[in-house]
């Protein structure tokens, strides 16, 4: 068995999530709170399809997700002129 590059399970996954989601379109709740498929909710074949779906997609978001931000440095801002001119003429002091 050989691992899947990441290009090559994203294509995977794509396929595996619109077969799911073919599945899921059958299975949908009727008006007596059955399954369309005739089970009694929750569906087993429904619930399965959704976590399978869900489980695809949190591992495309990770392997698609988008590049870091750089780090920036803090920078301070200037103190304002009005504050430096009420130090000036009143003093620092508290």
């Amino acid at each position: 068995m050989r691992a899947l590059s990441g290009e090559q399970f994203g294509a995977y996954a794509r396929v595996q999530i619109a077969a799911v989601e073919q599945i899921l379109a059958r299975h949908h709740l009727m008006r007596g709170g059955d399954c369309s498929c005739g089970r009694p909710r929750p569906c087993s074949v429904a619930q399965s399809c959704a976590q399978t779906r869900e489980r695809y997609r949190a591992r495309l978001a990770l392997l698609e997700q988008t590049a870091a931000w750089p780090r920036v440095r803090a920078v301070r801002a200037p103190t304002p002129r009005w504050r430096r001119l009420v130090v000036a003429l009143f003093g620092g002091g508290r």
